[in-house]
């Protein structure tokens, strides 16, 4: 296949699965696996964000250097391991300083504000002060200067080590092997990247990228034309993408084999790709992002693919080229034999029983059901079977790279069937319940938050009692609201950052109406809208939002629903009538003054907690 044929494939490759290519690429480029050119449009909106409009040209490129790891955490580490701890320290104090100005946020290196959970942590480690605190903390202990910076260049380098070696380099193998399998099918499900795992070679794989990496980093020092040492193991991470039980050696062995006369072909592609890496470079990242990495990603892949048809007549390397499915589709025969108890399901139909009148239509648009009985036990298994027909219904379609016919291990495995429950209807009582138990935690949250931070004991929210309504309401808006779209995670995640937008603004709005003040202020917080929302916020609450429904709701429900009848309706019933009391009371008499409402009074949490409000109670404020 010549370089034009390779590349036609790979587009239409990218064509068939654009969103999905583009989303490992950019995931690869986060991670620091590849294609870091990417981020480049992120790191000048990042200085944009912390220079206001009347600083310098000079002051910019100060801010810039400023702003690079090198004079941030990297420069502090390299202060103290040199023995200059003194300046290592100042430095710290220096950039929590620079911090705190509320006109330039140097110290803020990667979100470019001073406030909220993300922006916090990313000060804290990159700035270097977590670095001296536990400098501090381990030179209590050993009371010995030179053995503290022993220690910390140890731990340091473990830490370092392991992320390189059961990370990132076990990632290039994922997004090679996802890649490979783009070609073929249709479908790439998310499972798909936890394959190693599924296969117990998680290990093995990390191993054999470890060899590589070491012997290209060898080989890079080496004054010998470039082609001929750099392409000789080129091969290796898609050889551990196909077979990752090989050892580190024979990967790197049969990559050599395979790329006897091909070394000078595989240069040339690369260079005839180059003009798509300036054209990334020139775009800050863009052309990259949303097509040349993927492209780029795709043509390398088929590049494999077409070296290795060369070799499945060669007995002593096609032995090891043991994954033919990841190349061609599998027999309709195999594969129905393979899956053949979801084939015997596909061809008996599901019948998913329904109520009628009012309750049948709460439960078929909200999941709302009066009480548990037969006709639910009925429902959820017909859900259950319907759910794993869906599951391997592609797979037998050939869309789906089919697991069971590996050679590895990963078709002997205990197959674990999904918890598929979260689809289940909830009862009035378990609503009731979850809505209390949901507000109490969030209430517990707020004030061990604001006793962590201030040292103080304060009743958050605009309520009198152990209860943050915003956290319940939110977690049921969730639930109840967007039950519809709850078979696909991740409309259902992006529906509950909309809605929790949505109604969190609106709640400010109304609540600052009605009162006058101010219970929350999202100023300075990362994209934030007038205060009122913002970014960091949402996706927490969309994440948050997502384990309620799939796996604490049905936890949950699970422990109510042992509950007698003549327990919980009462218990219910009871809790209402002293909800209602006291939004009664706290309508003409809200829950104010300092830590609640009092900016001033250090009134405000360190983080804005995952939330969807009513106008009966808010969270947290500033």
């Amino acid at each position: 296949m010549n370089r034009k044929e390779l590349k036609f494939a790979a587009k239409h490759t990218v064509r068939r699965l654009y969103m999905k290519l583009v989303f490992i690429c950019l995931l690869a480029a986060f991670l620091g696996v590849e294609y870091g050119n990417t981020l480049e449009l992120f790191n000048a909106y990042r200085v944009a964000q912390v220079a206001p409009d009347y600083i310098s040209d000079e002051q910019l490129e100060n801010l810039k250097t400023d702003l690079t790891p090198a004079n941030g955490l990297g420069g502090v580490w390299s202060d103290i391991l040199s023995g200059n701890i003194t300046k290592g320290f100042e430095t710290v104090q220096e950039r929590l300083r620079a911090l705190k100005n509320s006109d330039v946020h140097i110290g803020d290196i990667e979100l470019g504000h001073s406030r909220g959970v993300l922006a916090s942590l990313v000060n804290m480690f990159t700035s270097g002060e977590l670095l001296t605190l536990t400098f501090t903390m381990v030179d209590t202990i050993t009371e010995s200067t030179t053995q503290t910076v022993v220690i910390l260049a140890v731990v340091g380098f473990v830490i370092a080590f392991s992320f390189r070696f059961f990370v990132l380099n076990v990632f290039e193998v994922i997004m090679k092997r996802l890649f490979l399998e783009a070609r073929i099918y249709d479908n790439l499900p998310a499972s798909r990247f936890l394959f190693l795992l599924r296969i117990r070679k998680w290990m093995a794989a990390a191993l054999s990228m470890l060899l590589y990496s070491v012997v290209s980093a060898l080989s890079a020092m080496l004054i010998i034309p470039f082609p001929f040492v750099n392409y000789t193991y080129f091969l290796t991470p898609y050889l551990v993408a196909e077979n990752p039980s090989l050892s580190p050696i024979m990967a790197m062995r049969l990559s050599r084999q395979m790329m006897k006369g091909h070394r000078m072909e595989a240069f040339k592609l690369e260079a005839s790709l180059f003009p798509w890496v300036l054209l990334s470079l020139a775009t800050a990242g863009l052309s990259g992002l949303f097509f040349s990495n993927a492209y780029i990603e795709s043509v390398l892949a088929e590049y494999y693919a077409s070296v290795r048809a060369l070799y499945l007549e060669d007995a002593e390397i096609s032995r090891y080229l043991t994954d033919p499915y990841l190349f061609r589709h599998a027999e309709p025969e195999k594969l129905q034999t393979a899956y053949a108890e979801t084939v015997a399901m596909m061809h008996t139909p599901v019948i998913i029983p329904e109520r009628s009148g009012f309750w049948g239509f709460l439960s078929r648009n909200f999941g709302i059901i009066h009480s548990y009985d037969n006709e639910e036990l009925l429902y959820r298994k017909a859900v259950r079977q319907h759910l794993q027909i869906d599951e391997y219904r592609d797979i037998v379609e050939g869309k789906t790279y089919p697991d069971r016919l590996s050679l590895l291990s990963e078709r002997h495995r205990k197959h674990i069937t999904p918890n598929t429950d979260y689809m289940r209807h909830y009862s009035i009582p378990s609503i009731v319940l979850m809505f209390f138990i949901s507000s109490f935690i969030g209430w517990c949250w707020e004030v061990t938050l604001h006793l962590v931070e201030y040292g103080t004991f304060i009743n958050r929210g605009v309520l009198h009692g152990p209860w943050l309504p915003i956290y319940g309401s939110g977690g049921l808006l969730i639930l109840l609201v967007l039950y519809r779209l709850r078979s696909r995670p991740h409309i259902e995640f992006i529906a509950a950052v909309v809605l929790s937008g949505i109604v969190e603004y609106g709640t400010s709005v109304a609540l600052e109406m009605r009162y006058g003040q101010k219970w929350w202020d999202y100023s300075g917080y990362f994209l934030n809208l007038n205060g009122r929302i913002c970014a960091e916020g949402l996706l927490v609450f969309g994440i948050a939002g997502v384990v309620f429904v799939y796996l604490i709701a049905p936890t949950i429900d699970d422990e109510i629903s042992r509950i007698k009848a003549s327990v919980i309706w009462p218990v219910s019933i009871a809790l209402l009538l002293t909800f209602v009391c006291d939004n009664i009371y706290s309508r003409n008499n809200p829950n104010t003054g300092e830590g609640i409402t009092d900016i001033s009074a250090g009134g405000s949490v360190s983080a804005p907690m995952p939330e969807t409000a009513t106008t009966s109670d808010v969270p947290k404020q500033n």
